[in-house]
């Protein structure tokens, strides 16, 4: 029932989103971080999921703004055990990252794709969630 409560509402947000960058005539560039900070934020939020801290916005020094995450499995209470950044890609003019992930508890180390928009606060999708809030395809929530 959280799950898709939260799901539920970052659709809107993200919808909020979507709609605030093409109804103000401002440019979207302004909303895609640079590859170095959407690096840092996403490492962050990877970092503190690792390392215990409950699901929702991470701080950290580094990055001066909130960094709220979209992972249905950190938010389903799943612990990451490992992960490594493996490289960048764009995908629709946002910075990707490809990441190697181990969950506790689970045998199989597993490739996802993690997609970083927004400026303030700086917003870390697992590419399936992105999917899901967005309403492209099914996305699997695994």
């Amino acid at each position: 029932m959280q799950i898709r409560f939260t799901l539920i509402f970052t659709a809107c947000v993200f919808s909020a989103f979507v709609f605030f960058v093409s109804g103000c005539g401002s440019s979207e560039a302004k909303y895609i971080p640079s590859e170095a900070s959407a690096k840092e934020s996403l490492n962050a939020a990877l970092k503190a999921w690792q390392a215990g801290q409950a699901h929702g916005p991470v701080k950290v020094d580094a990055v001066p703004v909130p960094i709220d995450i979209y992972d249905a499995r950190w938010q389903a209470g799943k612990t990451l055990e490992m992960y490594e950044i493996l490289r960048t890609e764009e995908l629709d003019k946002h910075k990707a990252f490809i990441v190697k992930t181990k969950l506790k508890d689970e045998d199989e180390v597993q490739e996802d794709t993690y997609i970083v928009i927004g400026n303030d606060p700086l917003m870390v999708f697992r590419k399936q969630d992105y999917d899901k809030a967005s309403g492209v395809g099914g996305g699997d929530g695994d």
